[in-house]
């Protein structure tokens, strides 16, 4: 039988590790990101995404590689049907906002928390070029994992 949310409720075991919170976001991030330029057709970012099994893609300025947007895969199930040479800029469902890689995951945890925010580019403010990405699966599980057994 599979325990249900009553059952985590009732565990003497803590759901996170205490301390989780306290990570710098550079310490469970995923490193780098996949990106296109803002010129890609959208079965360029599809196909790009298939090949790297990942489920966000960041659009990309051509010239100034100022970050534009992201492709999602949830935000592609409101465009099935559309056909695969629509520019990727008509694909951008969410914005890309970004967090500095020594911000607690506690920042991270709000930020992730507003409407429309599922994964944050991990950069310096001063830079363009960002160092990766935080979901909340980096989140829950590699902090967890991480807090639990330090290296």
């Amino acid at each position: 039988m599979l325990p249900t949310a009553h059952d985590a409720l009732d565990s003497p075991t803590p759901r996170f590790a205490e301390g989780a919170l306290e990570l710098e976001v550079r310490e469970v991030m995923t490193s780098g990101v996949v990106s296109v330029p803002d010129d890609a057709m959208l079965e360029e970012a599809i196909d790009l995404m298939g090949a790297s099994e990942i489920h966000g893609i960041l659009v990309v300025g051509r010239r100034t590689g100022t970050p534009l947007g992201w492709v999602t895969t949830r935000g592609l199930l409101g465009l099935m049907g559309i056909g695969g040479g629509t520019p990727v800029t008509e694909a951008i469902t969410e914005e890309a906002k970004a967090i500095e890689p020594t911000a607690s995951l506690r920042s991270a945890v709000y930020a992730l928390s507003f409407p429309g925010v599922t994964r944050l580019l991990v950069r310096r403010r001063d830079e363009i070029e960002p160092e990766g990405v935080i979901t909340d699966y980096d989140v829950t599980v590699r902090a967890t994992r991480l807090s639990r057994h330090p290296a």
